[in-house]
């Protein structure tokens, strides 16, 4: 009976941990993209005004 309960705990704690894990990283790879998009909008403004002349 406790083997079953510590593989339930450890596939619990593995679970919370790997959600807390993706969760993080999200974050920081939807910053990453924000900044990399901001960073190339004047060349993209340029781009634009050049088509709609």
């Amino acid at each position: 009976m406790r083997a079953i309960i510590e593989i339930f705990l450890a596939i619990l704690f593995t679970v919370i941990s790997g959600t807390s894990l993706l969760n993080f990283s999200s974050k920081a790879i939807k910053k990453e993209a924000l900044i990399k998009v901001q960073k190339g909008l004047p060349s993209l403004e340029k781009f634009s005004k050049e088509l709609t002349r």
